[in-house]
């Protein structure tokens, strides 16, 4: 189900979120949810060593998460609040993992996926509870790459261009598959940043739209090595005569 009154701000690192999330919701009369990023006891190691911390990285984003996801759809639905706008959603924790998972060095490997999507599962699935409006800032990362430079965290100076390429493309299929749930998506070019109230416009414009949920589709679990299927052997060539 879709709550009336959650915005979620989505894209990749750099992109411009938290900023856009404290302006729309002031211009809204909304509450801002922002990430706790000094929070996270794990965000420093990660960049460090992702192998090392990135499973344990990815639980702890999905718990802190689930927790601010459960206040404040409760806080809406009560009336306490009118709104909030969320700087990256509880529905995006599964890009990091999936891109992880995929990674050339499987900085998560295939059994901490398949545990981490079944928690997901069990925490997550049971709420379904869906932003009314998703909106997806675009950008290139070379342009997000400049952002995160230019804002000047230590823990960041890790990030590689490939890594946000990576992040780009999870994102641009995590995007299509919430499209094919039926949550309305509202992209938005953000190479160079727009006045809030040219995205309030869009947002209410966006917002009056209909909704074509369907449900929400488990991401497909990692066959261990021992349990995928041995490729068929090739057709024996015909011996001439």
């Amino acid at each position: 189900m879709f709550a009336e009154g959650y915005i979620g701000i989505a894209g990749t690192i750099g992109v411009g979120k938290s900023t856009l999330t404290v302006d729309l919701a002031r211009a809204l009369n909304f509450e801002p949810v922002l990430e706790e990023v000094d929070g996270n006891p794990y965000l420093e190691g990660f960049y460090g060593d992702m192998k090392r911390y990135g499973t344990m990285m990815q639980v702890w984003l999905l718990n802190h998460r689930f927790r601010q996801h459960r206040e404040f759809v409760t806080r809406i639905s009560l009336g306490k609040i009118r709104g909030v706008v969320q700087d990256r959603t509880i529905w995006e924790d599964t890009i990091f993992a999936r891109m992880l998972n995929r990674h050339p060095d499987k900085i998560i490997s295939d059994l901490d996926y398949n545990t981490y999507l079944d928690l997901f599962d069990n925490m997550v699935l049971r709420e379904l509870v869906f932003p009314q409006l998703l909106i997806y800032l675009d950008c290139r990362p070379e342009t997000a790459a400049k952002r995160i430079g230019a804002r000047g965290r230590g823990m960041e100076s890790g990030i590689s261009l490939e890594y946000l390429r990576m992040l780009r493309q999870n994102y641009e299929q995590f995007i299509s598959e919430m499209e094919l749930a039926g949550v309305r998506i509202l992209r938005v070019d953000w190479e160079s940043f727009r006045p809030v109230s040219e995205v309030v416009r869009l947002v209410h414009e966006y917002s009056l739209k209909p909704s074509g949920f369907t449900k929400w589709v488990r991401p497909l679990r990692q066959l261990p090595a021992a349990q995928k299927p041995a490729p068929s052997a090739a057709p024996a060539k015909p011996v001439a005569a």
